[in-house]
């Protein structure tokens, strides 16, 4: 896939890879980016993430994390995935408690409400696409 700037990547599931994605925090209009560091696991993928530290700015002083998957959690069954979500973030100390205090409540829930229906609808897609590669004509006799 050709980026922007004219670079290619190719990312693939399984491989490791460091990824930087831009992107504004939509009440606060901030513009900040995160490096993603994605490692494979036998027990579940995660990926690292940090704050660009080209992003820092007079509200945001640090940000750091972790996305990671947990396949058949509590033996759910195939197909079950929990997806975990730890996070720190380190804001100025000039705003007032209750603006951080908001943030958090609505941010938290909003950094994974995403996720479901993406990972479903994409899911549905390759599915379908396996569907139409591996069926075989069927020989008439």
């Amino acid at each position: 896939k050709q980026l922007m700037d004219g670079t290619y990547a190719t990312l693939k599931h399984g491989v490791p890879s460091v990824t930087r994605a831009s992107f504004s925090l939509s009440k606060f209009r901030l513009k900040i980016a995160a490096v993603h560091k994605y490692s494979p696991h036998p027990e579940g993928h995660y990926m690292v993430f940090t704050l660009d530290p080209t992003s820092r700015n007079f509200v945001l002083r640090n940000a750091k994390g972790v996305w990671h998957t947990q396949e058949n959690p509590e033996g759910k069954g195939e197909g079950v995935t929990r997806v975990w979500l730890l996070c720190e973030v380190a804001i100025a100390d000039v705003l007032p408690k209750w603006i951080v205090d908001y943030a958090a409540e609505r941010a938290m829930p909003r950094a994974t409400t995403w996720l479901k229906p993406q990972v479903e609808a994409a899911a549905t897609l390759w599915l379908k696409k396996d569907n139409l590669t591996t069926k075989r004509p069927s020989s008439s006799n």
